[in-house]
C-alpha cells in the first residue's frame, strides 16, 4: 500500500473516531454502552433525640394538689415502657432527696400527673422516662410553692345580743377553699345616733374561734360594725366596710344579710 493511501486511511479513521466521540458527547450513546461515572447515590441516616418538653406545673385551688403536664419530643421513634413524675415535698436538698413515683396519663400527646400536696408545701418534681429496654431519661428538677390565691367568702353574720351581760356574740358563716385562720370584728359605739361620720373610730377585735364577743355595751345604743376573715395564706374577705358599716342597736339579736322569704298572695 502506498504511503499516500495509508495517509488517507489514517485520516479517515481519525475523522470517524472524532464523529463517534461527538455523537456520544451530545447524548447519543448507544443503549448498550454503560458509562459508569461513579456512585452518585447517598445514604442519609437520621438521628432522633428523645426529650421532655413543655414541662409545667399548676396549683389546684380546690385541693392544693399540683398538676404536672409535659410532652415528649420524638417519642414515636423509641420503645417507651414507662413515663413517671417523681416528686418530693419540703426537702432540704432536692438533689439528694427520696422521690415518690407517680404514673402518668396521656391525652392528645400531653402527659399528666397529680401530686397530692397541700397549701404551703414546697414541691420538687421531675420526669423519668424508661425506653428501649433499660435506658432512662430524666428531666432536671423543678419546684413550685403551693400557694392559695383564693379569698374566703363571708356568707352571713349572726349577732346574738345578751341584754343581761350587755354583749354581742358574733358568729360568721364563712367558707374557704383551705382554712380560715382569723376572724375580725371592727366596731364603734355611735351612742344614741345611728349615723356614721368621718370621725368615727373603729376598734378591732381579733379571734381564731367563734363567736367573737363585744362587751360593755350600752342598752339601746347604736353600734357600727364591719367584718373580715383571713385564711391561712393571708387572703382576706370583708363584709361591709369602714365607710359603709352595718349599724345595729343593742336591743335584739339578728342575722345579716337578712333572709327575706317572699309570700304569695291568695
Amino acid at each position: 500500500m502506498r504511503k499516500k493511501e495509508r495517509q488517507f486511511i489514517t485520516l479517515g479513521l481519525v475523522v470517524l473516531f472524532a464523529a463517534i466521540a461527538w455523537w456520544a458527547y451530545n447524548g447519543h450513546a448507544s443503549p448498550g454502552v454503560v458509562l459508569n461515572l461513579g456512585d452518585n447515590s447517598t445514604n442519609t441516616t437520621e438521628t432522633y433525640q428523645l426529650a421532655v418538653s413543655d414541662l409545667a406545673a399548676s396549683v389546684d385551688q380546690a385541693s392544693g394538689h399540683v398538676l404536672v403536664t409535659f410532652s415528649l419530643t420524638n417519642a414515636e421513634h423509641f420503645n417507651i415502657s414507662s413515663v413517671q413524675v417523681l416528686y418530693a415535698l419540703n426537702v432540704a436538698d432536692p438533689n439528694n432527696a427520696t422521690y415518690t413515683a407517680l404514673n402518668t396519663t396521656i391525652e392528645n400527646g400531653t402527659y399528666k400527673a397529680e401530686i397530692p400536696s397541700k397549701f404551703g408545701d414546697l414541691v420538687y418534681y421531675k420526669v423519668k422516662v424508661t425506653y428501649d429496654g433499660d435506658k432512662v431519661l430524666e428531666s432536671e428538677v423543678q419546684s413550685i410553692t403551693v400557694t392559695d390565691t383564693t379569698a374566703p367568702t363571708i356568707n352571713s353574720i349572726s349577732i346574738d345580743y345578751n341584754s343581761t351581760a350587755l354583749t354581742f356574740a358574733i358568729s360568721f358563716n364563712a367558707t374557704d377553699n383551705d382554712q380560715i385562720a382569723k376572724y375580725y370584728v371592727y366596731w364603734a359605739d355611735l351612742g344614741t345616733s345611728n349615723t356614721v361620720s368621718n370621725t368615727t373610730t373603729f376598734t378591732p377585735v381579733e379571734a381564731t374561734t367563734l363567736p367573737v364577743t363585744i362587751a360593755n355595751l350600752t342598752e339601746g345604743n347604736y353600734y357600727a360594725l364591719y367584718f373580715t376573715v383571713e385564711d391561712l395564706s393571708g387572703n382576706i374577705a370583708t363584709l361591709y366596710n369602714e365607710t359603709a358599716p352595718l349599724v345595729v342597736q343593742a336591743n335584739t339579736s339578728a342575722t345579716w344579710p337578712v333572709q327575706v322569704t317572699e309570700q304569695s298572695s291568695s
